[in-house]
Parts: structure tokens; sequence; C-alpha cells
């Protein structure tokens, strides 16, 4: 496929804003970042070195809790195993070739290596758009399995949520086409520092950030506000029924009841700081058409909406106990054996035994006589462990 050199668009960009400073273009293709802006440069590097950092581990200890704890291996949460993916590709392959890119500037990518530019602006485009549409879908399940409890497991089987997670990726793909058509095109922007697709191309720009993030938001919004809206029309019908069933294991009844808020309320945090993240960096290549915002303020736009896929680790550890509790699993069973061999068989054991124990609310196999109440009597019973 014939791809437009970077360095052709990085030229006729220049070129329509007046910033040559040569005939050739040779100081604006070789320029050294570090030596020209050392402060922004400087700061920016340390919040991607950091971001990285946390989001390895952060997001490795995601997929390693799921993996290893019963209580989180449920349909649900492979949406939040897919997140976690998606956030690992952004700090182990986008955020270390923007590090490239501060030090070494675009001259690293000059001749061969501007293919590879293509690949990091794909795989950037791609992880980030698959952030947002695993969340758009995270909440579309949360959405079904509160509201539409009856028909959850028609929609969300085991085969169908791997075909789910097939077409995310295969969507994501089409997203990032059309810069290899030469509609829209991929670049190094001098102001982010890093390969991205080319945002002065508004009709591709447009394209973009309406079908990553403001068609995800809407249905996050309106998936989220039908639930709270049917929680509280339900409300009274809970509190009715949890009066009827004394008999009948009401402890476990309300904190699966009071544990199902509390993870929705973690689902919603994690879109509330997606979008904080990501807010100023899409207003800005929506708006800023004249190039007059500052080099710093689309670094630090671009650098915290990167490190949104650190902190989703974070946030699930911070508000979720079943998160806790898998992440513990992990690092003792996988990460602890190399010290201790013998404590951590005899602790992983014990964990084991724990993970065993799982409510009987568990996602993949059907209810008992403890929650013989219908979806509809107790809207947000759950018979599954998210």
């Amino acid at each position: 496929m014939d791809l437009e050199s970077i360095f052709d668009v990085i030229l006729r960009k220049h070129q329509k804003n007046n910033h040559l400073n040569s005939t050739d273009g040779s100081e604006i293709l070789y320029t050294n970042f570090l030596q020209e802006d050392f402060v922004i440069s400087s700061v920016s590097l340390v919040i991607i070195c950091v971001g990285i950092s946390i989001g390895i581990v952060g997001n490795i200890l995601i997929i390693g809790g799921v993996t290893v704890y019963r209580r989180l291996r449920t349909t649900g949460n492979v949406f939040i195993v897919n997140l976690a993916v998606a956030d690992l590709v952004v700090v182990t392959i986008v955020q270390p070739f923007n590090v490239i890119g501060i030090i070494l500037g675009p001259e690293f990518f000059h001749g061969k290596l501007e293919a590879l530019c293509h690949m990091v602006a794909t795989v950037c485009v791609m992880s980030c758009a698959g952030s947002m549409i695993t969340l758009a879908s995270v909440a579309l399940n949360r959405y079904i399995f509160v509201c539409k409890n009856i028909k959850y497991h028609s929609f969300y089987s085991k085969k169908k949520i791997a075909v789910y997670i097939v077409f995310i990726w295969l969507l994501v793909s089409m997203i990032d086409l059309p810069n290899y058509l030469r509609w829209g095109g991929h670049t190094f922007d001098y102001k982010t520092m890093s390969c991205v697709f080319d945002r002065n191309f508004l009709p591709y720009t447009m394209f973009l950030s309406t079908l990553i993030y403001w068609i995800p938001l809407s249905l996050v919004f309106y998936c989220y506000v039908s639930i709270y809206l049917y929680v509280r029309r339900h409300r009274k019908a809970f509190q009715k029924q949890m009066t009827k069933c004394e008999s009948i294991n009401e402890d476990i009844i309300l904190a699966r009841h009071q544990q199902d808020i509390r993870m929705i309320r973690t689902f919603v945090l994690v879109v509330i700081i997606f979008i904080l993240c990501w807010v100023p960096y899409f207003v800005l290549v929506l708006f800023d058409r004249d190039e007059n915002v500052s080099k710093a303020v689309y670094a630090f736009s671009l650098g915290v909406g990167h490190c949104n896929s650190s902190v989703n680790s974070i946030l699930y550890g911070a508000t979720n106990k079943r998160f806790r509790k898998g992440y513990k699993m992990f690092v003792v069973n996988y990460c602890c054996m190399c010290f201790n061999k013998k404590t951590s068989k005899e602790t992983e054991k014990n964990l084991w035994y724990i993970s065993k124990s799982s409510s009987i609310y568990d996602e993949d196999k059907p209810a008992t006589q403890a929650s013989t109440l219908s979806s509809q009597e107790i809207p947000i019973q759950e018979r599954q462990g998210i």
C-alpha cells in the first residue's frame, strides 16, 4: 500500500501555517525537543514514564486477578480484561515510542522507519478507540443485566462474548483504515512529540472523535442513567420483598444488593475519569484549527489522556473489595512463589478455597433457593458475580 510520507504531511502543515524556518524544512524535520523545549519535554518524559510503570503493573494485576480469582471470572468481566489489554497496549507500545519521539525527535522515523511511525499511530488510534468502545460495552452489559435481566444470559453467553470482543477489535481496525486510503493520514505531531493521526485533516478528525468518543459516551450516559432510574423506581419493591424473606438468607441478599450497587458505581467512576482525561485533547483537535494553543497544552492534554490507561487498576482496587482480593491472589500465587515456594503453596491453597467459596449469585450458574425471588421482584439482584 502506497503510504504518504509522514514528513510530507509535516512540511505541508508547516507551510500552510507559515512556520517554515528554512527552504528545505531541515530545521523542522531534525529538531531536538530536549534542547529546544527542555522544561516541556522533561515534564512530558516524567509523566509518561510514571504512567508506563503504573500502567504495566496495574493492567497485569487486572488480567491476573480476573484469571486467578473465581468470583471475578465471569462473562461480564471479559470486557474488563479487554479494557486492560487495550490499556496495556498503550503503555507498552504507544507511550514508549512517545519517549523516543521526545528524546530523538522525528529524525528517528526518517527513511526506512517511516512505516514504524505509521504502525505506532495505528496502534494509538486502535487502542484508544478500543478503550472507549469497551467502556460503552461494559455500560450496555450492566444495563441489560439490571434492567433486562431475564434476557441477560441469551445476550451474554460465553460464545457470544467472544464474538463481541472480536467485533470490537475489527471495528477499531476499520476506524483507522481511512488513514491508509488517503482520507486523513498519519504524521509525527510536533506539539505532542508523537506519531498520531493527522489532526489537521478536519473531516477525519470529526469522524474519529464522533465514532470513538461522542457516540460511545452517549451510550454510556443512557445506560447508567437508565440503571439509576430503574433502581430508584424499584427500590420500594425491593425493600418490601426484603421484609418477606427473613427466613431465606436476608443478609446474603442484602449484601449482594449493596455489592452490586458498589460495582456499578465503580464502573461509573471509571467512565468519569476517562471523560475527564480525554476531553481536553478532543476539544483541542476539534477547535484549535489555527494552531494557536501552545505546545505545552497539547503535550499535557495527550499525556493526561494516555495516563488514563494507567489509572483503572487503581480505581478498581480502591473501590472494589473483590478486585483487591484478586490482586492479592495473583501476587501471592505468581509473584511471591520465587521467594518462598512452600509458604506460597500453602497460601495458594487457602486463597483457592476462598475463591471456590463464591457467592450463590454466580454468573455462570443458576441461582439456588436463596435467590428464588425473580429479577422483577428484586431488580438489582444478580445471579452472578461481577
